[in-house]
């Protein structure tokens, strides 16, 4: 069977779109690197002098019609993904999409229609982490009962979210027109979706405060926190910022989870040891268990894990927990509800209005 061959559609999310490079360079089966497209045409030669043979250009469209490109990972900036997508399904091109999906509901439903003749997989990163799959099987065994309640959270600085490698500033990720928010959108999609997953459920309304707390001058919010009723009448929290002074990360988590069951509690803490810790009142889960995870396994995997359940998809391969572009639309749904729930300053119901 032939390469799966990737182009990869812009570099402004490089915190993505350089790791995913990174495993295609060192050598996945199936799967090869041959272009990437950037208008930034300096970054675009530097990364594919990189990771593949020089091979660039600044024309997205150009890139994705290529008979040599069988598929496209995307990860741009996050309004012109709705573009990017309708452009790969023209030419029959299935997609790994970055987070978030888009930045309004109608590019998001665009995607979703696109998602109908080419398939789109979201690149949601903690659906592959190692321990944290893991611990979902754990609470499919029936670990710790039915999940109630959980509390998801990352301090994050600032400053260490750049446009591009070579800027020291936000960049696109500060505009609110090409980012569609700041530091709640950006890490709290990851979790909304992560709720979704793990707890098998639907949001149905929220309350929620959004706020610059430390850097009042970035033009977006620097921390967001929402509290989401779901369909089972689990309540779940999500806290998401960009206002740390610094990466404090040997001093506490900066992202962990805490999860509570009706048997049981785990906590997830991939960035910090141990990375998982689990325990029950039943049975063979009665005695504390943990996890801790090292080399690649410990976060890294994730990205390679990701591109091959993308092989996979592609391939026509079933496989359990796949994001689509319905959740992403959804993980989306619920952020940008808490953006209503703070602007009105009452509890919003979900799923959203329909302007139309």
């Amino acid at each position: 069977m032939s390469d799966l061959r990737i182009g990869i559609v812009g570099l402004h999310n490089h915190y993505h779109a350089y790791p995913f490079a990174d495993y295609l360079r060192r050598g996945l089966p199936g799967l090869r690197l041959v272009g990437v497209a950037d208008e930034r045409a300096e970054l675009a030669k530097e990364f594919a002098a990189r990771y593949c043979d020089g091979d660039w250009t600044d024309d997205y469209a150009a890139l994705i019609r290529r008979d040599d490109v069988d598929a496209v990972i995307v990860t741009s900036y996050t309004s012109a993904h709705a573009d990017h997508v309708e452009l790969a399904a023209e030419a029959g091109k299935p997609v790994l999409l970055d987070k978030p999906i888009a930045t309004t509901m109608a590019d998001a439903r665009r995607i979703v229609a696109a998602s109908g003749r080419v398939k789109v997989m979201m690149a949601y990163l903690l659906r592959y982490l190692p321990a944290y799959r893991e611990m979902l099987d754990a609470v499919r065994q029936g670990a710790v009962g039915d999940l109630v309640s959980g509390f998801y959270s990352i301090r994050f600085p600032v400053g260490a979210i750049t446009g591009s490698p070579n800027e020291k500033t936000q960049g696109w990720y500060a505009d609110p027109l090409l980012g569609g928010g700041g530091g709640f959108l950006d890490h709290g999609v990851h979790f909304t979706d992560f709720f979704r997953w793990f707890f098998g459920a639907d949001a149905v309304d929220v309350t929620a405060r959004t706020a610059s707390l430390t850097y009042r001058d970035l033009g977006v919010e620097d921390y967001g926190i929402a509290t989401y009723t779901l369909d089972t009448g689990a309540v779940v929290t999500v806290e998401s910022t960009w206002h740390a002074a610094d990466y404090f990360g040997p001093l506490s988590s900066p992202d962990h989870a805490s999860l509570s069951g009706t048997r049981g509690e785990i906590e997830l803490h991939y960035q910090k040891s141990p990375q998982t810790e689990i325990q029950g009142v039943d049975g063979p889960w009665r005695g504390r268990r943990y996890l801790d995870l090292v080399g690649e396994e410990r976060y890294e995997a994730c990205y390679r894990d990701l591109l091959l359940a993308f092989r996979d998809h592609v391939g026509g391969a079933e496989q359990d927990g796949l994001p689509t572009a319905e959740d992403g639309l959804k993980a989306l749904e619920m952020i940008l509800a808490a953006y209503e729930a703070d602007r009105t300053g009452r509890r919003v119901s979900i799923p959203l209005a329909d302007p139309s």
